[in-house]
C-alpha cells in the first residue's frame, strides 16, 4: 500500500525515532514540487535531476518508497528533457504527499 498511484490512502510504516524530523522531511518534499516546476520553466535540468536524484535516494531511507520511485522518474525525465513527464510526476508526488498518512512503529 506504499504506491503512489493507488487511489487509496497510501499508509507508511516509520520508525518512531524518525518522529522529530519527517515533518521537515515531508515539508521538505512539498518545497521541492514548487522548485521543480520553477526549474521547469528555467529549462534548468541539471538541477531538477539532481533534486530527483536526491528524493530517488532518501525516500527508502525514511520508509516512503513511493518518493524514491517518482524521484527516480523526475530523475530520468530531466536527462531526458521530458518536461511533461517532470510535470505529471511532480503533480503525482504532491498527491501522495496530500494523502500519505504515516503510522509510527
Amino acid at each position: 500500500m506504499n504506491n503512489a498511484d493507488d487511489m487509496e490512502t497510501p499508509v507508511v510504516e516509520v520508525e518512531e525515532v524518525l518522529q522529530p524530523i519527517l515533518p521537515e522531511f515531508i515539508n521538505n518534499r512539498r518545497n521541492d514540487c514548487t522548485t521543480i516546476l520553477e526549474l521547469v520553466g528555467e529549462g534548468n535540468f541539471g538541477e531538477i535531476r539532481r533534486l530527483g536524484h536526491r528524493m530517488k535516494g532518501t525516500g527508502g531511507s525514511y520508509g516512503f518508497d513511493a518518493i524514491s520511485e517518482i524521484g527516480e522518474a523526475i530523475e530520468n525525465a530531466a536527462l531526458e528533457g521530458n518536461q511533461q513527464t517532470i510535470r505529471t510526476e511532480v503533480q503525482r508526488l504532491s498527491d501522495y504527499l496530500e494523502r500519505v498518512v504515516v503510522v509510527y512503529v
